[in-house]
């Protein structure tokens, strides 16, 4: 029997070869969209960030802290109070019962294992002297598995900032082992229960969403799995489309024939977005732990795992911080989820449910990290800034990250205080005219910024006024003429903080122009000492002896001691008129607080890079700037701003003003309120005012003082309250 041919036409071989065609673009289409995800989900695998470290000095013996100020540090380092003494793990400290004279506590310091730096893990035992002010000084700590003694106790570098895929961006994608079962059950239990069974796409899931949408007549529910959650967030925008919903489901089902289900849930658990860390999103739930509990994503509770399981679907919605009643209310859905699942038990369930939120307050999280990470890149060479995206390098800076969390909250506190107290300034603020301040803290001897807040939130506002807001000094400049005095003081004419100054009104004339400096208050006395002028700035004395001395040496010490910006050689800058950043006066009463030596202000330390070899090193270089002896002389007149001048309202106030100097500063027609206070050991500069050309209206001892003083009282820890040395 003979086989019959099957004979097509030119039409029917025109519809195969479209088939074929069409097969052929569907698997090279395929093929593509394959090495798209592999690409994507290998670099989340194999990409480590650039991490940068702030630093905490480490406890040591005579420390002085308030009970509270400890155990707010101790957490801030990242480690969690216990609720028992037996077995304390690691990561965690407790308190031990009381002794007659005093406390004892006990921390489990953790492994750190950074580039460049090792601390091994170590059990060890604090004892405390109490005394009646609730304070507590440290006696003596040492080892408990030995009891050999210690001389300090240093702290883990704690992670401020990270640079990832190009931008600086919070992300530090983990192994799924590190990422405990209760984040994953959470995850799964509230996104996509049936996410071990489907294919990539529900479509149980899809049906019940697009049911819902036809009733609602708009997208309100997506229906999406984990998989193809995790597609959209690698590849396509949050815009809600059925084209878009199409393209993810495609995606999503050719993932699930590549790879198993525990990678796809490693890749979207550090994939997903959890909310806005200043003007950086957070993606992952490693750096989620961090930002909202300050701990590792490996040591997340139950609790902690459902929070952040009920943060995903809406960060903004469901921020912790500004809405904690709906957070706890979400959180509570994913635990009974949990528990319907058969993922956790019911006591489980029950304990968890009872769990205060136990989120950190926003300024512990650095959410104002943004103002020291512009010092950092403008410190960085392009050398090393080069190499962040394609390397993952770790930078040490010089933040303490405790400092920095009180700049934060102090600032924030300073101006919710003004703003109510002064009708003229709640009055502009309802207009929307915002007023600003910014702080800058230095520590002394190793001329390192150890905080830096620029304005009242970085979210809200990126300009960085301590390091480009040029401003009017003011009376910061004064200690300058001073100084100057002092310096080319002789024999013959000499001069100290008794001698008589000629405070009567006066022209300077000068280039065929005159300048007429002008008092505060119409009051001044005309006769008074070099120390009262100082110390209750006073402006015409302090003009007229810029007159004896002369500008051109004001000039030169002013530029010696750190200002960079132009200084016009005119009278008035005897009294502040140039303009200059906060950041260049910081250095500038660095030299004074340093007694001559100068050195630049630095936010970095060490770059180290992924093998531990050593990039780059930043390290003090200090160089004689002013006489010792005429910075010292004009210092002591400054410790007399707290005791006799405008700086009073600190006495009292628990900054121990007899080892500080300080100065206020107020600009022409009260527009800037400015105050530097320091020691030995700390400086902090705090400046108040409007960016507009709106005047504050108040003084630098009205304004930004009450800042300074909250700060320094929250900085005590840090400091011995060393009083100046004579050189």
């Amino acid at each position: 029997m003979k086989k019959r041919r099957i004979k097509l036409s030119r039409t029917g071989w025109m519809w195969v070869g479209v088939a074929c065609s069409t097969v052929l673009m569907t698997l090279l289409l395929g093929v593509g969209i394959l090495h798209q995800i592999s690409s994507r989900i290998d670099q989340l695998k194999s990409n480590r960030p650039s991490i940068f470290y702030g630093n905490y000095p480490p406890l040591k013996r005579g420390d002085v802290f308030a009970i509270n100020q400890l155990e707010n540090l101790l957490l801030d380092v990242g480690l969690r109070k216990s609720k028992s003494l037996e077995g304390l793990p690691e990561g965690e400290f407790a308190w031990e019962a009381d002794t007659p004279t005093g406390k004892s506590l006990l921390i489990h310091r953790p492994i750190f294992q950074g580039a460049g730096r090792k601390l091994e893990q170590v059990k060890v035992r604090l004892q405390l002297n109490l005394f009646e002010n609730s304070q507590v000084s440290l006696e003596n700590l040492y080892r408990t598995d030995s009891g050999e003694p210690l001389a300090e106790l240093e702290f883990s570098p704690r992670s401020i900032s990270s640079f990832y895929a190009g931008r600086v961006r919070t992300q530090n994608p983990i192994a799924l082992s590190d990422i405990p079962i209760s984040m994953r059950y959470a995850a799964m239990a509230i996104e996509d229960v049936h996410f071990l069974e489907h294919p990539g796409v529900s479509f149980r899931s899809i049906v019940r969403a697009l049911i819902q949408d036809i009733r609602a007549g708009k997208f309100v529910q997506g229906g999406s799995t984990i998989t193809q959650q995790l597609m959209k967030n690698l590849f396509f925008s949050r815009e809600k489309s059925i084209f878009r919903k199409v393209q993810e489901a495609i995606y999503a089902l050719l993932t699930e024939i590549k790879y198993p289900k525990e990678t796809i849930l490693e890749a979207y658990l550090n994939e997903v977005y959890l909310g806005q860390w200043s003007t950086h999103e957070i993606h992952g739930v490693q750096e989620g732990a961090r930002f909202y509990f300050n701990q590792s994503a490996t040591d997340l509770s139950l609790s902690q795992s459902a929070t952040l399981a009920a943060i995903i679907q809406l960060p903004n919605a469901h921020d912790p911080h500004r809405y904690p009643d709906r957070v706890i209310k979400r959180r509570n859905l994913v635990m009974k989820k949990m528990l319907d699942a058969g993922f956790i038990l019911p006591d489980e369930y029950q304990s968890g449910i009872q769990e205060p939120l136990g989120v950190i307050p926003p300024e512990r999280n650095l959410e104002d990290i943004g103002y020291f990470m512009d010092l950092v890149f403008r410190e960085l060479p392009e050398s090393v800034k080069s190499r962040l995206n394609q390397e993952s390098l770790t930078v040490y800076t010089t933040l303490n990250p405790f400092l920095q969390s009180i700049a934060s909250k102090g600032l924030k506190n300073n101006l919710d205080r003004l703003i109510k107290g002064y009708a003229s300034l709640k009055k502009r603020e309802e207009k929307g005219t915002r007023l600003q301040s910014a702080l800058i803290a230095v520590d002394v001897p190793s001329c390192s910024v150890i905080a830096l807040q620029g304005g009242s939130g970085y979210r809200q506002t990126q300009f960085n006024r301590i390091l480009t807001g040029k401003r009017q000094p003011g009376s910061l400049f004064k200690p300058f003429v001073f100084l100057t005095a002092f310096e080319k003081a002789t024999f013959e004419r000499p001069f100290s903080a008794d001698t008589v100054l000629d405070g009567s009104p006066f022209d300077w004339v000068y280039d065929r122009q005159s300048w007429q400096p002008r008092n505060y208050e119409e009051e001044a006395p005309e006769k008074v000492t070099a120390a009262e002028a100082l110390q209750k700035s006073i402006n015409i004395p302090t003009a007229r002896l810029a007159q004896q001395v002369g500008l051109s040496p004001i000039q030169e010490n002013l530029k010696k001691s750190g200002i960079t910006s132009e200084v016009p050689l005119v009278p008035s800058i005897s009294l502040g008129s140039a303009e200059v950043s906060p950041y260049e006066l910081a250095e500038s009463y660095t030299t004074l607080a340093q007694l001559g030596s100068g050195c630049h202000l630095r936010a970095v330390q060490q770059v180290f890079d992924e093998n531990g070899n050593n990039v780059m090193d930043f390290p003090v270089v200090k160089e004689a700037r002013l006489s010792p002896e005429a910075t010292f002389q004009t210092v002591q007149l400054l410790k007399g701003v707290f005791t006799d001048g405008t700086a009073r309202l600190a006495q009292g106030s628990g900054v121990p003003t007899e080892v500080f100097a300080g100065k206020t500063g107020t600009t022409n027609d009260f527009k800037d309120a400015w105050f530097v206070g320091f020691n030995s050991e700390m400086l902090a500069l705090t400046w108040v005012g409007y960016d507009e050309t709106e005047n504050v209206g108040l003084t630098g001892a009205a304004a930004a003082l009450p800042l300074w003083i909250e700060f320094m009282k929250e900085a005590q820890p840090f400091r011995q309250n060393k009083d100046f040395a004579r050189p």
